[in-house]
């Protein structure tokens, strides 16, 4: 028999309904709207996308791309200004090896983003923490912070933050983008979760800064289309973007996953992926709607949360004495899992919290594994 294939975002034991898992529900995933789009890339009379391609992604792609996301984001978005990536995960270790040093600091939010701290990690580079609250990061402790070391990049996840959910408003996007220019660093900005927006208006993206120069934008299809094609993009200046394309890994293998993008492109082109975008944002709305009701309904008073405007994630907190880690095996025992607040810390802080998402599952397992959750409660040591 062949081995059993390991896959580290996903390892669901049987019986166990895990609020941790953070990707998009496998019937949800838009089989047949690919399944087309790749049949009439086949058709075609030149073979798209079957060669190496330009270092930045095929320039059609990028251009109906460009066009989405000006209509997304209500801002104007130059092709010329984009590259495609292998997704966020491949884009922010590309940014780590083209525009930092081993020993370099970066700073990021406190909690972030659990698996880009192993990516830092890779690279040598010193993570530095910042605070957040209701509004995402800290400007305060940013600024107190810049006091005391010189970053060359900060990492933030401005909209729908992984874990918190929360959004920073655009004025603090905007001093973000001055201290940037003012201290010298690069922002870093992992926006999967900028087209997934629940409730009014979105603010603008940080992308809507990358004329500034110190701005890097990353989107990626995992979180609006499928993981699986491991296709995204990055939105700089040509300036960081010459210095992203002359990697090695580029000049010799060419444009990244150009077959993919070549199909992913026509579906953006032929509008499949705005109406698509339409019905996954009510599907997670519900989603998000129930796991709230629920959290209501099953947890006691003491645990706070707030309602996220976009992104997958519920961030609940627990008196100072709950430890989130103790209490995973207790309710794995009831069946559902999450991730404890630990893991998203680069100093093991806030163990008195947890993350729990609202993406993996239909409504009534949502409703279940949060009152599993709240029962459970009661057998914590």
């Amino acid at each position: 028999m062949p081995p059993a294939d390991r896959e580290s975002q996903v390892q669901v034991a049987p019986g166990v309904v895990d609020l941790g898992v953070g990707q998009p529900q496998d019937a949800i995933l838009p089989v047949s709207l690919i399944a087309r789009a790749m049949r009439a890339a086949a058709t075609r009379r030149q073979p798209l996308g079957l060669q190496y391609g330009p270092e930045r992604g095929a320039g059609s792609v990028r251009a109906a791309l460009a066009a989405f996301l000006a209509q997304q984001y209500r801002t104007e978005v130059d092709a010329g200004q984009l590259m495609i990536s292998n997704g966020n995960s491949q884009a922010i270790d590309l940014c780590c090896a083209a525009l930092t040093s081993p020993g370099d600091v970066v700073f990021v939010e406190d909690p972030t983003y659990f698996l880009a701290l192993r990516i830092f990690a890779d690279h040598g580079l010193r993570v530095v923490g910042i605070a957040v609250d209701d509004e995402g990061l800290r400007i305060d402790d940013l600024e107190a912070q810049l006091a005391r070391y010189a970053p060359r990049m900060v990492y933030v996840i401005p909209s729908g933050q992984n874990p918190t959910g929360a959004s920073m408003p655009t004025e603090r996007r905007r001093r973000l983008v001055e201290l940037a220019r003012e201290h010298d660093f690069v922002v870093l900005a992992d926006e999967v979760y900028q087209l997934l927006h629940y409730s009014g208006p979105a603010p603008d993206p940080l992308a809507a800064h990358v004329g500034s120069g110190v701005v890097v934008s990353l989107g990626t299809f995992s979180k609006i289309l499928a993981p699986g094609l491991r296709l995204g993009w990055i939105q700089a200046s040509d300036r960081l973007l010459d210095t992203l394309t002359a990697r090695g890994q580029l000049i010799s293998g060419g444009g990244l996953n150009p077959f993919t993008s070549a199909v992913i492109g026509s579906v953006v082109a032929d509008g499949g992926l705005v109406g698509y975008l339409e019905e996954l944002r009510r599907t997670l709305y519900g989603r998000l709607t129930t796991m709230g009701s629920a959290l209501q309904a099953h947890l006691p008073p003491e645990v706070t949360y707030r309602r996220p405007d976009a992104g997958y994630f519920y961030w609940l907190r627990f008196p100072e004495s709950f430890d989130a880690t103790g209490f995973l095996p207790v309710a794995r025992a009831a069946g559902p899992g999450f991730q404890p607040g630990p893991v998203f810390s680069p100093t093991g802080a806030h163990t008195n919290c947890l993350r729990l998402s609202f993406a993996f599952y239909d409504e009534p397992a949502i409703t279940a594994a949060v009152a599993a959750i709240g029962s459970s409660l009661s057998r914590t040591p």
